[in-house]
């Protein structure tokens, strides 16, 4: 049984809210991944090129903004008990901004900007409020911070390009971007949302206190050192900072593995391929950052292994979640107990997730193989865009399994009010 215990399931927003999100997120991981196959070998040359520029931007702002965005509007309600403050207008705004922004990274840029702040506002006061489990708080509170450094450093850069403003070292400005993007915002959101949803979706034991009470306040201390350290030109302290937290991350993702087995369910999840995945993706780009391999290396594995992989993965399990808990609650307002309401275990067909899961480490093993055969570039495109296509369609069955079901209890309010 999945362990909900301590969760303010009655506070949760309307389903729509989160889902809109989830369902868009895909298609920028199918275009990031056309874009791949079209430009071919050229895009990986350099993080330089327009074409890694974007593509890194259609998977960091279209696909993994939209999802940590629509996951945070559903989580913060029913773990933290804190509601987001005119959620739905929140949502929608927050939704339309960020689509908009990824789809055109230059003139894109004020649109993403303005979609996080109309996000962020709202949301802290939220954290601000928050009660529930303080590792996970912790995380997300730090995660929160990261997002705005990573979009005040993200339009600044725009400024730039545009010939706004002028800084003395712009290659410098987007390390840390991409540092505050992958270690802070991302980084630290995966840490809070696997410290709740380990134990609950896979019955794990709990992360151990140091971790959950330390962790993200201290790595979050060591990207600010490391930050400040670079944009003033110690390149050696920053290194050093920026290592001891990538180690910080290493070990959490060490943790995670444990945790995952020892779990009380042995039963084989292709969700859980994904986090064996993410978590040695992390591992192996601490090692490749360490030895000085090829910056896109570094970039594939954070970015595909752990900001594609991942997601997908709780995608699996958080929409047949919602799903079923919103049935169960319109079946209980409407009183139709003759109507089955499936199991959230019946919702996703599991030889397709397992399909997706196999395309996916197909995809990063393209994708890395490509570094160095630069022949591989345009087959992991390929593979990748394929991936995510079949996600979008996992995840469009489970929304019309709700629609259908929801249709039908509904006819039975129609009829009460008759």
């Amino acid at each position: 049984m999945m362990d909900t215990g301590g969760l303010s399931l009655d506070q949760a927003p309307p389903i729509d809210i989160p889902a809109r999100f989830f369902l868009t997120a895909p298609l920028f991981a199918i275009a990031a991944g056309l874009l791949l196959a079209w430009q071919g070998p050229t895009l990986l040359v350099s993080r330089w090129m327009p074409g890694a520029l974007a593509a890194t931007h259609l998977i960091a702002i279209g696909y993994l903004g939209l999802i940590m965005c629509g996951a945070l509007l559903q989580m913060l309600p029913v773990v933290a008990g804190a509601p987001v403050p005119a959620v739905r207008l929140v949502g929608t705004l927050t939704h339309l901004l960020l689509t908009g922004g990824a789809a055109a990274l230059l003139l894109g840029g004020v649109s993403t900007g303005l979609g996080f702040l109309v996000f962020v506002v709202p949301v802290t006061i939220a954290l601000a409020g928050a009660r529930g489990v303080p590792g996970t708080l912790l995380a997300l509170r730090t995660a929160a911070i990261s997002l705005v450094v990573t979009v005040i450093l993200g339009l600044l850069l725009v400024a730039v390009v545009l010939g706004w403003i002028r800084l003395p070292d712009v290659a410098r400005t987007v390390d840390v971007h991409a540092a505050w993007g992958l270690m802070g915002w991302v980084g630290l959101l995966v840490m809070g949302v696997a410290i709740q949803v380990l134990p609950m979706f896979y019955v794990t034991p709990a992360y151990p206190t140091p971790i959950r009470r330390w962790l993200a306040p201290v790595l979050l201390i060591g990207i600010t050192g490391a930050s400040v350290a670079w944009l003033f030109g110690d390149e050696r302290l920053g290194r050093m900072l920026f290592g001891a937290a990538g180690l910080g991350f290493v070990g959490f993702a060490v943790m995670t593995l444990v945790l995952i087995r020892r779990r009380q369910r042995p039963r084989l999840d292709p969700t859980l391929i994904h986090w064996w995945s993410a978590m040695l993706s992390i591992g192996m780009a601490a090692v490749a950052w360490a030895f000085a391999a090829p910056p896109t290396l570094v970039g594939v594995l954070l970015l595909v292994g752990l900001g594609v992989g991942l997601p997908a993965g709780m995608l699996f399990k958080i929409m047949p979640f919602l799903t079923w808990f919103h049935l169960q609650h319109r079946q209980l307002a409407a009183r139709r107990f003759d109507l089955r309401i499936p199991h959230m275990g019946s919702l996703l067909s599991i030889p397709l997730a397992q399909a997706q899961v196999g395309l996916h480490l197909l995809a990063l093993g393209l994708l890395c193989g490509s570094v160095f055969v630069p022949a591989l570039a345009r087959p992991a495109g390929l593979v990748l865009a394929l991936s995510s296509a079949l996600l979008l369609g996992l995840l469009i069955g489970v929304a019309r399994t709700y629609r259908r079901i929801d249709a039908r209890l509904a006819l039975t309010d129609d009829a009460a009010c008759v």
